[in-house]
């Protein structure tokens, strides 16, 4: 008897692996693991990170002491790497820019955003009290809220996965989220998906959806982020446990947008520079015509088009026949003006001392100034002697004017507006054009964007002495 029910036992597995080999047939038949692809989805960007280093032309890696929810990491570059397929971001215990840890971030904006479409990332997480391993979305406007949240895991909960959405208009905000228990998730590679359409977000892990938001789903463009915080107001500070350093890997990102008979899209980079697309659609019917002009930054001029199309013309005008992938390149203008130098004349406030405003003009983009947290607030620059004023560059941090004014001055004394606008997207910003003559520039901020001050990166000038 017990003979028998071992061979029957052993017949019923060897039915079960069978019928499993059937369906994971199936299963490949819808999606082909090799590429990536999906049916009824066009694969619109990826990085699978098959490099030596990481892609610039894809993704920043962050390089600052971001100040948002008492984290008490700097990010740095030095803890971005590519290693046998896998984007590593590490997370050590070692002092940096006044934090006690460093860690990885990279993300894409100003590289990549797109507009609804399903997001797949295939990575393991790191454990321990502390760390707050993400993956998740931003609109490239720079505004807060909206955010999509795809994945984010607490170090001391890696068998919990959080999908949140998050709506609203600074001071009235507000966030709907599930939480998803499964196995440990640091000890294994899992895929954390999103598909976002115009009525829903929904989110995935392994395949499985978890989550749907129907209401308040955002209709702008987003970039995406994937990191790994240390400490902070939600996981604490690491404590005795936690082991350092912790690696974050990442094995591909997948971008899909879904496949609509007889509709195309546009995936269009660059660098230093961006591309106005008239008509800008989400998708674009057949023969549709679109013209596309490359805006170098300053410092730098058009070159060439790349990718599906090589072509030197800008503007370029082309017929959408089928899917394209668009790269505009520029280089280094060598009669482009210059950047003057400057000092501080005067400001209305600064944060804190290591936020002071003179870092707005040390030429170093780890360092920023920041403002205290109201209206209005300025920053007043000498450039030591009568100038002509051709452009301005303000490189904002996440804290950015939304309406605001450039003045000059002879005496900083008597200010004159050259420029001023209400519609403020952070950022880069480039004002070109102002063809001004003066010894002393500022920027007026009249209304904040977000909760907090005015933050910049650089406030630079460009044009000649006279």
């Amino acid at each position: 008897m017990n003979h028998m029910r071992t061979n029957k036992t052993l017949k019923i597995k060897i039915i079960l692996i069978f019928l499993s080999l059937i369906a994971c047939n199936s299963c490949l038949a819808q999606t082909d693991i090799s590429t990536g692809s999906h049916e009824g989805w066009y694969l619109l960007w990826h990085d699978e990170f098959e490099g030596k280093v990481l892609d610039e032309s894809k993704w920043r890696a962050e390089d600052a002491a971001l100040t948002k929810n008492n984290e008490m990491q700097y990010y740095t570059p030095e803890d971005v790497w590519l290693d046998n397929g896998f984007l590593v971001l590490r997370s050590e215990k070692r002092s940096m820019g006044k934090r006690m840890y460093t860690s990885g971030l990279v993300e894409t904006r100003n590289k990549f955003v797109f507009q609804y479409g399903r997001v797949e990332i295939r990575a393991q997480v790191p454990q321990g009290k502390g760390l707050l391993p993400a993956h998740w979305m931003l609109p490239a406007t720079g505004l807060w809220p909206p955010e999509i949240d795809i994945m984010e895991v607490l170090g001391h909960q890696p068998n919990v996965v959080h999908m949140t959405a998050h709506w609203g208009v600074w001071p009235d905000r507000e966030k709907k989220g599930e939480m998803f228990m499964g196995s440990d998730f640091s000890q294994d590679f899992h895929e954390y998906a999103m598909e976002w359409d115009k009525d829903s977000i929904k989110w995935f892990v392994d395949g499985k959806q978890h989550l749907e938001v129907d209401e308040y789903v955002p209709h702008e463009p987003f970039y995406i982020i994937l990191n790994t915080a240390v400490g902070g107001d939600w996981p604490g500070s690491p404590n005795s446990k936690t082991q350092f350093p912790q690696e974050h890997k990442i094995d591909y990102v997948r971008v899909y947008v879904p496949e609509i008979p007889g509709k195309y899209y546009l995936n269009v980079m660059a660098e230093n520079g961006k591309v106005d697309v008239l008509p800008k659609l989400t998708v674009y019917p057949k023969n549709k015509k679109i013209k596309l002009w490359a805006r170098p930054q300053i410092g730098y001029k058009f070159s060439t088009w790349s990718g599906d199309i090589k072509s030197p013309k800008n503007p370029l005008v082309l017929s959408m026949k089928e899917h394209k992938q668009i790269i505009a390149n520029f280089i280094p203008d060598e009669n482009a003006w210059k950047k003057l130098a400057a000092k501080i004349s005067k400001v209305s406030s600064s944060e804190a001392e290591d936020l002071s405003a003179r870092y707005a003009i040390d030429n170093n983009l780890k360092t920023r100034w920041s403002s205290a947290f109201s209206d209005p607030q300025w920053l007043q620059i000498d450039l030591g002697k009568k100038c002509l004023i051709k452009a301005v560059r303000l490189n904002w941090e996440t804290a950015f004017a939304r309406a605001y004014k450039i003045q000059v001055s002879d005496d900083a004394k008597d200010w004159k507006t050259i420029y001023s606008t209400s519609r403020g997207q952070g950022a880069i910003e480039e004002i070109k054009d102002l063809n001004a003559k003066a010894r002393y520039i500022a920027i007026y901020g009249i209304t904040r964007a977000r909760e907090f001050g005015y933050s910049l990166w650089e406030f630079e000038v460009f044009g000649k002495e006279l």
